[in-house]
């Protein structure tokens, strides 16, 4: 596990977390997320809550990584079960995602139906465990 991402799993709300705890470069970023498929927190549950709030502004080409490659991916190990994942992000790369057309376009197609996954971006931490739990859509 890196350093500057903190797992953990909570077996009262059956949610697995992981927060970016510093800045850290797109460098980095690949095996941050390669660490997250072997995390034993995370492989126990499919909801997935990702803190991201302290990262830089996602690239298109890291954004596309994700959710075409590492997302699928993801969603393979926990098969059965349908991997629910809530990025946490903060309200000016909310605003990214939508304005940069780029990010949004791969954002929409991510969040559409018909992958193994299901995928949304939110700004408060409450209302993303809420979906993760089913309690809104």
């Amino acid at each position: 596990m890196s350093s500057t991402v903190q797992f953990a799993y909570r077996p009262d709300l059956d949610l697995f977390t992981a927060r970016w705890l510093s800045l850290t470069s797109g460098s980095t970023e690949r095996g941050e997320y390669e660490a997250l498929l072997r995390a034993p927190e995370a492989l126990g549950t499919p909801h997935w809550l990702l803190d991201v709030r302290r990262r830089p502004t996602t690239t298109p080409e890291a954004a596309r990584w994700v959710t075409t490659d590492w997302l699928p991916r993801a969603a393979a190990l926990l098969r059965p079960a349908r991997l629910r994942l809530a990025f946490l992000v903060p309200p000016v790369r909310a605003e990214n995602l939508r304005a940069d057309p780029a990010l949004h376009a791969i954002m929409s197609a991510a969040y559409a139906p018909g992958h193994p996954f299901d995928l949304r971006t939110f700004t408060d931490e409450g209302a993303a465990v809420a979906w993760l739990l089913g309690q809104l859509e």
